[in-house]
């Protein structure tokens, strides 16, 4: 019997999210940001780091417009977590991207010319036609630094991110 009350409970509980962050604002993303884009995921590609002990997959975005800073016509995003051959491994908190994706991106500046996403999986995007979804799913937020006026980083429509994005200075 209490075999099945423990088997029960397992299966009725939540389940658990791996990161933890702080709730920034569209505002303060693109603040902490040197270039925001919207663009189509062209290629996906994960790799082992020089020591093997660590995978990063390589996003290249097409990108068709850029929102804030310089970019170029493409963009390498560096994300932490892959599957290499039959090795996989999985980072809580980086956003996932996938072949054909449409997306807005918050890029920091990284290594070897290529971009981080800021702010987490919060800095990352997926557009749907007009509406725009942060990839935060897997993030429970522990606190919020939203300053008066701004909005976090939520659902909302393209025009409104492009238009939160631009109005930063």
């Amino acid at each position: 019997m209490r075999i099945l009350v423990l088997l029960a409970a397992l299966l009725a509980a939540p389940p658990a999210l791996g990161a933890q962050a702080i709730a920034l604002s569209v505002e303060g993303l693109a603040r902490s940001s040197d270039a925001v884009v919207r663009g189509q995921v062209r290629k996906t590609a994960a790799t082992l780091s020089p020591d093997g002990r660590r995978i990063f997959t390589l996003v290249d975005v097409d990108v068709a417009s850029t929102w804030r800073g310089d970019a170029r016509r493409t963009v390498q995003v560096i994300v932490p977590g892959g599957v290499v051959g039959n090795i996989g491994q999985r980072v809580d908190g980086a956003p996932s991207f996938a072949e054909g994706e449409e997306v807005v991106v918050f890029l920091q500046r990284a290594e070897a010319s290529g971009f981080r996403v800021a702010g987490l999986a919060q800095g990352k995007f997926q557009v749907a036609g007009t509406f725009a979804t942060p990839d935060v799913a897997q993030l429970r937020m522990v606190a919020r630094q939203v300053q008066a006026g701004e909005r976090p980083a939520e659902a909302m429509s393209v025009a409104e991110l492009e238009r939160r994005v631009r109005s930063v200075p």
